[in-house]
């Protein structure tokens, strides 16, 4: 009878932590969320008609990365679908931290945000090269103040720094925000020259990588049969012509920083500001 009263203690024991949550299996469950295999928001660019957008020969490849994630946050806001200034946002970034250069972080391109909006394509196009001394037009400036009185918000997975990829917990951070049908934002570390199997960029020796390139990481595919058992799905604005493709581990090992953008009404939960 002693065995079966201590027995019986211990169960109901075991039952109340359950209850309260304690449990140390249940807890380590629920803190890696549930992802579905496979995300792919190409679709979303289609039916809200966002175009590919084409650094060209400049080094843009960042102000361009995060134009395409405001076009898209304003079209899931329910703006109507309009091309915004690549040529706005890179003198905004300059005036905004007193530089005179071509491309930026994506910290300083959204603090140049932050001071003066963004205006349209229309107003301000996109130029073949860079001019140190060029200022919008009184017309652009108006304009670009009103386009910001959407209030986007910026999410921070990992700030800049070249010398560390990415923990397991902002790698989840980053498909967790896919799997909201958000874009995010990287700045990577990118080969000299590519290595490729079945169309999907596999990682390199650090030796072989320079700083750096960005691009917008748009979905994401499980597959066993590649390294680090999957891939994501890019826009290249060095390609605009398709998506292409980039494994899980060169992205886990040279991503250098990555944000996503919202509206500020968006519920991002385990994510760095």
């Amino acid at each position: 009878m002693t065995y079966y009263k201590y027995f019986a203690v211990l169960l109901s024991c075991v039952i109340f932590l359950f209850v309260l949550g304690f449990s140390p299996i249940i807890g380590q469950e629920t803190d890696t969320p549930m992802l579905p295999e496979s995300i792919d928001l190409t679709n979303h660019f289609e039916k809200w008609e966002l175009r590919r957008i084409n650094q060209g020969s400049r080094p843009t490849c960042s102000v361009c990365t995060v134009v395409g994630a405001i076009e898209y946050a304003n079209a899931m806001f329910g703006k109507a679908p309009r091309c915004l200034s690549v040529e706005f946002a890179n003198w905004a970034k300059n005036d905004a931290t007193s530089q005179k250069q071509d491309g930026g972080f994506f910290s300083d391109i959204w603090k140049g945000y932050q001071k003066h909006g963004l205006c349209s394509e229309e107003l301000c196009p996109y130029g073949n090269k860079f001019e140190p001394k060029f200022v919008p037009n009184d017309e652009a400036r108006k304009e670009a103040k009103t386009i910001h009185d959407v209030s986007l918000e910026i999410h921070w997975i990992k700030r800049w720094n070249p010398k560390t990829g990415l923990s397991n917990e902002q790698f989840t951070q980053i498909k967790t925000a896919l799997g909201k049908e958000i874009p995010v934002c990287v700045g990577m570390r990118w080969p000299h020259k590519a290595r490729q199997s079945q169309g999907i960029l596999l990682s390199v020796p650090e030796e072989d990588v320079f700083d750096g390139h960005s691009v917008l990481l748009i979905g994401y595919q499980d597959d066993e049969s590649v390294e680090d058992s999957g891939y994501f799905l890019i826009r290249n604005t060095n390609n605009p012509k398709s998506n292409e493709k980039i494994s899980y581990l060169y992205v886990r090992q040279f991503t250098n920083d990555a944000i996503f953008i919202t509206v500020e009404k968006q519920s991002t939960n385990n994510t760095q500001k």
